[in-house]
């Protein structure tokens, strides 16, 4: 009897020692998914409807197409962003919007900001996707923001795995906001070439994204 209770002790405190690195390697993982993953993970199951406060879809090069949602609303506040340039620290303030999607194969990362803030009751507009106006300007420019929106940079980063993200580089976002829900439109188009070349793991590179949000400001 007592070999046997020895050989069930020693068994239960492998049991244990390996529960613990197990119980460390998920932490380690989970913690190194979500380093830059923004908002709560995606909510909702099964297919991409209407019925999801996101709802994007990707067209990529070789024809098929992904979509990419989110059930529940995400929070999108007016962000203070602080910017230094020659020496001189000054913020502005913008909407952002940033949430995780999920999709039939994989999670995405989707992350809206437009130059300026957005009301909480505000008519529709129409905003340029241009990622170009939010680089810093030449020296004495100041920020880039006067307080009319004007424009938007949107960007789709696909993860598991992670891989580079999507910019598209012209198109629109058309947003209105009420009762402190803003909802609006994103038609963007991408270019492939040299000037962009194909994300790091997959072959086809989008064409297109298109989509609806609404989200809680």
């Amino acid at each position: 009897m007592g070999k046997t209770w020895r050989r069930i002790a020693i068994v239960s405190a492998l049991l244990v020692v390996a529960g613990m690195f197990a119980g460390i390697g998920w932490i380690a993982w989970w913690l190194n998914d979500n380093i830059g993953a923004p908002g709560p993970g995606p909510t909702g199951k099964g297919a991409c409807t209407s019925a999801d406060a996101v709802n994007l879809e990707l067209v990529f090069t070789d024809g098929h197409a992904v979509q990419a949602c989110t059930h529940d609303r995400p929070a999108c506040p007016n962000q203070t962003v602080t910017e230094t340039e020659n020496g001189q620290t000054s913020s502005v303030s913008r909407f952002g919007l940033g949430n995780q999607l999920r999709s039939s194969s994989r999670r995405y990362i989707l992350f809206v900001r437009f130059n300026a803030p957005l009301a909480t009751e505000a008519g529709e507009q129409t905003l340029l996707i241009d990622p170009a106006a939010f680089l810093p300007g030449p020296p004495g420019s100041g920020p880039s923001s006067g307080g009319a929106l004007t424009s938007a940079v949107v960007q789709i980063t696909p993860r598991d795995p992670y891989e580079d993200a999507y910019t598209p580089v012209a198109g629109s976002v058309t947003v209105s906001s009420s009762h402190g829900v803003a909802r609006g439109t994103i038609d963007g188009s991408f270019t492939v070439g040299h000037d962009r070349p194909p994300p790091t793991s997959t072959a086809a590179s989008p064409l297109r994204v298109t989509g609806t949000f609404a989200c809680n400001q």
